[in-house]
């Protein structure tokens, strides 16, 4: 099973890059920052998507898109927020069900948010996510009091961190570090 995981900072105008590889061979797309409203359409062949959008501001939006011969429903969302997106979903394939969660924060992770929705997964999860947190156990450079809360919640955790250490660049200020992380 392959995934791609995308912080597109708005998909509108890169919906042709849709139709090229990594994004046709890649069974299971979860994406960031999509920015669609409500009665954005958005197609491609042989996928379903599930996603969800600000209904009160510009940005933010995740989407998840799996392919037609799995089925999947939402356990859980929370779009709202604007310090926290969520999308959660548990996955039926033909050989084993999953749930993929599909984070984005954009002033940061707050784990103890969403804690107690973690622990209550019961089949095999992947978590990805644009967390923005900093940590040089991922490649940062530094670390702040909520990547410091995100790393002892990972320890204790059955999950594992699945990034290399390749920074994302980040600009205006051209700094990077591994902020889009990958969980399972």
């Amino acid at each position: 099973m392959s995934f791609l995981q995308w912080n597109c900072r708005s998909i509108k105008n890169k919906k042709i890059w849709l139709h090229q590889p990594p994004f046709t061979t890649s069974e299971i797309c979860v994406f960031q920052e999509t920015f669609l409203k409500a009665d954005d359409r958005l197609s491609f062949p042989n996928k379903i998507f599930f996603r969800t959008h600000r209904n009160n501001r510009t940005g933010g939006g995740l989407l998840i898109g799996i392919p037609t011969n799995m089925s999947g429903r939402v356990i859980f969302e929370n779009s709202q927020d604007p310090n926290l997106e969520i999308l959660a979903i548990e996955i039926q394939s033909h050989t084993f069900p999953f749930t993929i969660v599909n984070i984005y924060a954009p002033h940061g992770f707050d784990i103890n948010q969403v804690q107690k929705n973690f622990s209550n997964l019961k089949t095999p999860t992947f978590i990805f996510g644009d967390f923005n947190l900093h940590h040089p156990f991922w490649g940062g450079k530094t670390s702040t009091p909520k990547s410091e809360e995100f790393l002892d919640w990972l320890n204790q955790s059955h999950f594992s961190i699945l990034n290399t250490s390749t920074p994302t660049p980040i600009t205006p200020n051209f700094t990077s570090s591994v902020i889009d992380l990958t969980l399972c």
